[in-house]
């Protein structure tokens, strides 16, 4: 700073006065070295010797101890500095020696070098201070051969040189040079090995040479030759510890107490009787006490606590501590650029998938995820697009579960990157193909956040992709009510482009949530309904139509869809789209049109014609017909259109389909079900009971396997026993042979064991083997038929089954034909077990069961034997 005290001109200049000023003395923050503080003071003077000018500067000097080592002797060495070096007064013997201590014990003690080694054998680098700064000269390749020198020299010049050629390195059009020198290449593996753990910087300049040689394929092999990669997962492990060691001792010095100077560690020599003690140097030193409170302070940082601190004990934060903190964020950030370039090179290597495996094998995903706990944006990039890449496999994705990667994501997506936020997304996507892994996802809370980044259409795609993944738990489906995705569902389905790549995940994403009644209910809401109703029938889009064939499956909902069924029915006849035509009858078929004037509506656009014609050709592809069955069953529930639809002959269609299709279970439900609402009404129960042969079928299905075929049966019989009396008796006997196969299986072998005479006795071994699903019809007047077992069981839907189908109708024609060499003639059978269960009955005792509501009978066998002749 220059002072000046006069208007000075050259002639005025005749004197110069310098003035040296002893100042503080510290330890090198990562050298074996002691830094001495001094002020040098020039001052112009004049004629008279009066200052006219004057400049003062803060200088350092650093003092090297090479011969420093665990034998050394403390005192002498202080001596020896103290003599040698004219800036340190020879009152502050003491104090050098102190440091000189210090520096002999900062190994195995000091807090610098302790969270930078994990053993004694590594470097020397600390967190103190700044590394060697790096080198800002421009390099040539000309000089390579200089540069490659400079790896032979102390570990300065190695960062040197290692620096500019990593200046190289970066243009790509040097790599294939580089690439043949093996010179070079062979010096920086040996470099790298060896002294690894010494710099930080060192490392990453020789890895990010390296890293350059991975981003081509054709370089990996040479990466390979040197053993880059596994030296790179070792660097990678041996940072880790490190980085570990650092917050751990972090922590332990926070919490200590503050310890004076007078209690800092000192060897006995040094307070030698000869020698003042070190307050009394203290006050006789020449610097001001702020200086040395400064420089008390400093070597506190510096010096470790006494054995005798307690650990848990916590003193108020000091400047100290934030320093430290700071020096330690500084340290932690270097590492985490060395941990970048080392995880980027083994990705770019991990192309092949042998090499994978290998890195799979060295512990790769539990050190992945457990640098997610960092928060340096371009590391966790590389560590979220490496974690993708490894979650393609099983293993690694079992493994990830097992160290809850998870619920360290969440962090990945708080940082506003738009890189990270990517990569991130594509992990989650991976992961979410885990139904374990899904649930932890929500758990976290990433169904409100991935909500939330709806907006954002960069991450549209890969969101769409998570959240119909989500959707697919129906417990979750009901969460999206709680944010805001479902109106911007609903926004985007009416707005997307159906060509566009997303289209198909957001229309599957919405078909998910709208089966859920309360989504369905709030994407209903303001008028949404309309706008998606007029985009479907306006593009004749099915997708669009599946959606709202979803949300019309709830009762709450059905409301809704009313006020255009109109519409739906209108279409019907003039669409050419299959699929639009599939989920448009579906959708009616959802609703409950007897609430409106259906009978107005289906002749004004001519729908039971429609229905009529395309029951009758049967030809559809089996979805269409089971939706049109459906349809009808709708309609039916109006008595007027359950008239028009028996004039038409609608009702016979259905009894053809039901032959044609009896071995699907659910046309013959819903085939039933429609009976069932036709026979609700007066006039088309009548017809229904007369004019076809549906209440044949429905006998017949009774003891169909197929719980809800039997319980419509049921509903469907006890209306028509109401219209017509006689078959209340025709179903008792049903239900009676049903109950009772096996008795009246064995009466009627009895009868006709009695009847056969001895000459047909080989007939009587060909005759099938009694089985309890024979049955027997016991009314009057009816024939009776025997049906094999195998065509009883339903075992499958499908016609391919081998294990059989449904059986055909007893009342078919083409099911009365049975083979006269298996058994004997019908009617010779008829009369003979007709008096057999006369007989039979009168010796039974038939009682009602009070608890079945479908009064089948039970018998009783009485004790008196059973005479048959």
């Amino acid at each position: 700073m220059m002072t000046p005290t006069a208007i000075v001109q050259p002639e005025d200049a005749k004197y110069i006065k310098r003035r040296v000023k002893s100042g503080s003395i510290d330890v090198h923050p990562n050298e074996t070295a002691l830094i001495v503080n001094y002020e040098v003071e020039a001052i112009i003077l004049g004629e008279s010797e009066n200052p006219v000018l004057s400049d003062k500067k803060n200088c350092q000097k650093i003092i090297r101890l090479k011969s420093l080592n665990k034998n050394s002797d403390c005192a002498a060495l202080a001596r020896e500095v103290v003599t040698k070096c004219s800036l340190i007064h020879p009152s502050k013997v003491g104090d050098v020696e102190h440091l000189i201590y210090f520096l002999q014990s900062r190994k195995e003690n000091a807090f610098t070098d302790g969270m930078l080694n994990v053993s004694p054998s590594c470097g020397s680098e600390s967190p103190q201070a700044t590394s060697v700064p790096q080198c800002t000269e421009k390099a040539s390749f000309a000089n390579l051969e200089q540069y490659v020198e400079l790896l032979y020299e102390d570990l300065n010049d190695k960062v040197k040189g290692a620096s500019l050629i990593m200046q190289l390195s970066r243009d790509n059009d040097n790599l294939e040079e580089l690439a043949r020198n093996e010179a070079v290449l062979s010096a920086l593996a040996r470099v790298l090995r060896e002294d690894y753990k010494r710099s930080l910087d060192l490392s990453t300049n020789i890895v990010s040479i390296f890293h350059s040689f991975s981003q081509f394929t054709q370089f990996h092999p040479l990466i390979l030759q040197y053993k880059i990669g596994s030296l790179s997962i070792g660097i990678i492990e041996f940072e880790l510890q490190r980085h570990t060691q650092w917050k751990s001792e972090l922590t332990f010095n926070r919490g200590r107490e503050a310890v004076p100077v007078s209690r800092l560690p000192v060897p006995k020599s040094a307070r030698a009787s000869g020698q003042p003690s070190s307050t009394d140097r203290r006050r006789s030193s020449t610097p001001s006490p702020g200086v040395n409170a400064i420089s008390d302070r400093k070597r506190l940082s510096l010096i470790p606590a006494p054995k005798t601190a307690v650990a848990g004990q916590r003193c108020p934060s000091t400047p100290d501590d934030e320093s430290a903190h700071k020096k330690f964020n500084a340290m932690v950030s270097k590492q985490d650029r060395l941990l970048r370039v080392n995880f980027s090179l083994l990705l770019n290597i991990a192309e092949n998938l042998k090499v994978e495996d290998k890195i799979r094998k060295r512990n790769i995903v539990a050190m992945l995820v457990q640098c997610l706990d960092r928060c340096t944006v371009p590391l966790l990039c590389v560590i979220a697009k490496f974690l993708t890449k490894l979650s393609i496999r099983v293993e690694n994705k079992d493994e990830m579960s097992n160290l809850n990667v998870i619920e360290k994501l969440p962090k990945l997506l708080q940082l506003n990157n738009f890189e990270l936020e990517q990569a991130t997304l594509s992990l989650l996507f991976n992961l979410s193909f885990d139904m374990s892994l899904r649930d932890k996802m929500v758990k976290v809370g990433f169904l409100q956040k991935l909500a939330s980044l709806l907006n954002d259409e960069r991450h549209l795609s890969t969101i769409l992709k998570i959240l119909y993944h989500l959707s697919m738990d129906d417990r979750v489906k009901a969460m999206f009510t709680f944010t805001n995705c479902l109106q911007k569902l609903i926004k985007m389905l009416i707005s997307h482009d159906p060509k566009s790549d997303d289209y198909l995940t957001l229309v599957a994403l919405s078909m998910n949530v709208a089966l859920n009644q309360r989504c369905a209910e709030t994407m209903c809401d303001n008028g949404n309904l309309e706008h998606l109703k007029q985009r479907a029938l306006a593009y004749q889009d099915p997708y669009l139509m599946k959606v709202l064939r979803n949300l019309s499956t709830h009762e709450s909902t059905k409301k809704y869809f009313l006020a255009f069924a109109e519409d739906l029915l209108q279409i019907l006849p003039t669409c050419q789209n299959n699929d639009f035509l599939l989920e448009t009858v579906g959708t009616l078929s959802n609703l409950s049109l007897s609430e409106i004037n259906i009978d107005e509506l289906v002749i004004k656009h001519s729908t039971l014609q429609w229905i009529h014609n395309n029951l009758s050709k049967g030809n559809g592809e089996d979805d269409f017909i089971l939706e049109l069955i459906m349809l009808t069953a709708a309609i039916a529930a109006d008595e007027k259109c359950a008239e028009k639809l028996c004039e038409l002959c609608t009702i016979l269609s259905l009894i053809e389909l039901l032959k044609k299709k009896q071995e699907d279970d659910e046309i013959v439900l819903q085939i039933i079900f429609t009976f069932y609402q036709v026979s609700r009404h007066s006039n088309p129960r009548t017809y229904l009971i007369k004019k076809t042969e549906a209440v044949d079928y429905l006998i017949d299905l009774m003891n169909d396997k197929n719980h809800q075929i039997r319980k419509v049966c049921d509903a469907c019989i006890d209306l028509i026993k109401e219209e017509d009396p006689e078959y209340e008796e025709r179903v008792k006997a049903e239900k009676f042979q049903s109950h009772n196969a096996h008795w009246l299986a064995m009466v009627e072998n009895k009868a006709l064991e009695t009847s056969l005479s001895t000459s047909l006795s080989d007939c009587r071994e060909a005759m099938p083997h009694y089985d309890l699903n024979q049955s027997l019809m016991l009314t009057a007047g009816s024939h009776v038929s025997l049906s094999n077992a195998e065509d009883i069981e339903i075992i499958s839907n499908n016609t391919h089954s081998e294990d059989g189908s449904r059986p055909l109708s007893r009342y078919d024609s083409e099911g009365d034909d049975i083979s006269e060499s298996v058994i004997i003639p019908t009617r010779q059978r008829i009369g003979n077990n007709e008096d057999v269960v006369t007989n039979a009955l009168r010796n039974l005792v038939i009682a009602d069961d009070p608890s079945d509501t479908h009064h089948y009978y039970h018998i009783e066998t009485p004790n008196t034997q059973i005479a048959m002749n």
